[in-house]
């Protein structure tokens, strides 16, 4: 049997049958695997942990920032540790990085994001391309 609902004027139209074929949950892992892809995109955005992390083997991350997602219903909150180049602007930075993880989370969840919280853990200095080391 279907049912015929009259529109009122502006009001989204909503397709009844869409409601009764479930919901879907977004886990908080597959969050964090689109932030980190998102951060990676960003330019000047690297992975958490800095030079002495590295040699002391504590770089866990693969050089790809360390995201933690926490879904709540339809909204989620994300902390970000992330290394900055030098000598990129860190606000500038961190503000770019900020907009494309809301923007890439929200266009492939539906999720809104109600918050992001980005730590600079690290800045990070250009490799030398002769000599493979930092320069500092």
């Amino acid at each position: 049997m279907t049912t015929t609902v009259p529109e009122s004027p502006g009001a989204p139209t909503v397709d009844p049958a869409a409601e009764q074929r479930g919901r879907v949950d977004v886990a908080d892992q597959v969050v964090e695997k689109i932030a980190v892809a998102a951060l990676a995109e960003t330019d000047g955005v690297g992975g958490a942990t800095g030079t002495v992390d590295r040699m002391l083997g504590r770089d866990e991350s693969g050089g790809r920032p360390r995201v933690t997602a926490s879904v709540s219903g339809r909204s989620v909150r994300l902390d970000a540790r992330i290394s900055v180049g030098y000598p990129s602007p860190v606000a500038a930075t961190c503000d770019r990085a900020r907009a494309h993880v809301v923007q890439q989370v929200q266009s492939l969840t539906g999720l809104d994001v109600a918050r992001v919280d980005i730590a600079v853990a690290a800045l990070t200095h250009p490799r030398s391309a002769s000599t493979g080391r930092d320069l500092a």
